[in-house]
């Protein structure tokens, strides 16, 4: 327990001095923190500002996810107008307008101030689970990494793909937690090891009914995506116990999603 205890009250004082430094060290990738803006009814669009050196090495390192969704718009710190308007459009239809969108956006110090004010989540959940999702954000950027994802604790949808349903798939989970009684201890549940594989399963249906209120076709282009999604986080986490199983698993559980696809569609 004691512990514990030191890793917590260490991880609080780094994302401390994360706030109150500016992230300096992270300049390289959002050398200001006052990206494009824009507004779309109720809620808020920021654009990161383009980094080529940076959004190429980011194509290079998501080559795994591209290969395991069969799309090689995952990932590729190009977002277009189109896809963050689909985006925007789910949020305000779904009465998500506290939701902020930052596509391609590096911005940690925002997000520490997002995350302060936000009254959703109760601040036990905020300075734990909360502090580890915003130290993982500042120390390994999704303007690197990739990875679409909603930070509950933030009320911040993050995207670096040109397909919103990648994203559509993220967002889900806002509207997700939307209906939980504690969204705060719901939201630290996904972080815990294989235990968070319920609600990528939950958000998958969700986007699934999404686009099933539209076109056929529409819905088998999203099944495509939304069920190699799952399978390679399934993947991904069964596999992770074991030395470099993590890629593989994402690889494999792709493959197995892509063929169960393409089945369905059939």
């Amino acid at each position: 327990m004691r512990g514990l205890k030191i890793k917590l009250v260490l991880c609080l004082a780094v994302v401390g001095f994360v706030g109150i430094s500016g992230c300096s060290t992270f300049n390289a990738f959002e050398k200001t923190n006052r990206p494009i803006a824009n507004s779309f009814g109720q809620v808020q669009l920021q654009r990161g500002q383009p980094r080529p050196i940076i959004d190429a090495a980011g194509r290079f390192l998501a080559l795994p996810n591209q290969i395991a969704l069969g799309d090689f718009r995952v990932d590729n710190h190009n977002v277009s107008q189109q896809t963050e308007m689909e985006i925007m459009n789910y949020l305000q239809q779904n009465g998500l307008s506290s939701v902020l969108v930052r596509s391609n956006q590096y911005a940690p110090v925002d997000e520490l101030r997002r995350m302060i004010s936000n009254k959703n989540i109760r601040p036990i959940w905020k300075s734990t689970f909360g502090s580890y999702n915003l130290l993982k954000y500042t120390l390994l950027p999704g303007r690197l990494t990739g990875g679409d994802w909603y930070n509950p604790y933030s009320e911040s949808l993050h995207i670096y793909s040109d397909n919103p349903v990648v994203a559509i798939s993220s967002a889900t989970y806002a509207a997700d937690l939307n209906t939980r009684v504690n969204p705060g201890a719901y939201a630290a549940l996904k972080d815990v090891p294989l235990a968070g594989l319920g609600h990528e399963t939950t958000s998958t249906k969700l986007a699934l009914d999404w686009y099933e209120g539209k076109s056929p076709q529409e819905y088998d282009t999203a099944r495509a995506i939304l069920y190699p999604n799952l399978g390679a986080t399934y993947g991904s986490q069964l596999a992770s116990f074991i030395p470099y199983g993590g890629v593989v698993g994402k690889l494999v559980g792709g493959g197995l999603g892509r063929l169960a696809a393409h089945l369905q569609t059939r």
